[in-house]
């Protein structure tokens, strides 16, 4: 091997050397605080907005955990399937982030916390049900329905929870308020948004959403009000497949999943971006990380 090639490759490995650096540098800069809990398998497992980075929160047995949600400031709802005498059973729980405690609330399919009246609503498969966090405080019925017919849940604003009801392409989007216990159908807002992947965003007083019918990949994200009669585009690049997952209110920022063929194999590529609502600047936060379809966000 001669001077000059031997000069010319490590030239070029001094310089991808720098590139990579520089990506880290700036992927470390990201202004964005605080992470998102999310579960892998039967771990609970936290990542920084800040500079991608994972840590392990907790173990939670057995289990498969399958939703993680908010549950005030310092807990959170797990939505998991469990083994229980060596057969799968869907369940409940609550995790304490302070503490890494565990402890099993309903059996259940899946969970959210309405904090404006401290009340969980959960789904058992055939009833919602909504239990006050209160001592001595009864499980109200909601609404029963046919086995699993009732599909994501939504908490926006005001006490409002909505869920989607139905199979295929016949899905019904309804509203309930924990407020006054009263049920509306938004059928206004079926026509513009279904709600896997949808994310409130309070700033906006819009719901970022993606239209029914068509598959989640081919279509873009809208803003729409709640009645389904005030849409526009969310703004995002155009020809790419983001999932949202969560919005925080403090930082304008909107939490995204990009999912991507990869060149060299069958499995696909994911990367975690952060948009601002505000200024449209679209930041990625790390690749290579999968946090699945529903996170919840702590500060620390």
């Amino acid at each position: 091997m001669t001077c000059k090639l031997q000069y010319t490759i490590r030239a070029i490995m001094a310089l991808a050397g720098a590139l990579l650096l520089v990506a880290c540098e700036e992927q470390g800069r990201s202004p964005y605080q605080g992470g998102l809990f999310f579960g892998q398998g039967s771990y609970l497992m936290r990542f920084s907005l800040q500079d991608g980075g994972l840590s392990v929160e907790g173990h939670l047995g057995d289990t498969e955990i399958l939703e993680v949600s908010p549950f005030g400031n310092d807990h959170l709802l797990i939505s998991e399937s469990a083994s229980v005498n060596r057969l799968r059973v869907p369940r409940i729980s609550w995790f304490d982030i302070d503490t890494g405690e565990t402890a099993d609330l309903y059996a259940g399919v899946a969970a959210r916390f309405v904090p404006e009246t401290a009340t969980i609503v959960y789904d058992n498969g055939t009833e919602l049900f909504a239990v006050p966090q209160i001592d001595n405080s009864d499980n109200q019925l909601i609404l029963a329905h046919g086995q699993n017919l009732l599909g994501d849940m939504l908490v926006v604003q005001g006490g409002i929870v909505l869920f989607e009801m139905g199979r295929g392409d016949e899905l019904e989007i309804h509203a309930w308020n924990a407020i006054d216990n009263s049920m509306t159908r938004l059928e206004g807002l079926e026509t513009a948004c279904r709600l896997d992947g949808a994310v409130w965003i309070a700033a906006l007083d819009r719901l970022a959403c993606k239209p029914p019918g068509a598959p989640a990949a081919e279509t873009a994200y809208s803003l729409a009000n709640l009645e389904g009669s005030q849409q526009e585009p969310l703004g995002l690049p155009a020809g790419r497949n983001f999932r949202a997952l969560v919005y925080v209110p403090g930082q304008d920022a909107l939490v995204l999943q990009e999912t991507e063929k990869s060149r060299l194999g069958s499995r696909d590529q994911y990367s975690v971006w952060v948009y601002n609502v505000v200024t449209k600047e679209l930041t990625r936060i790390a690749d290579n990380i999968f946090l699945g379809a529903a996170v919840a966000y702590g500060e620390y």
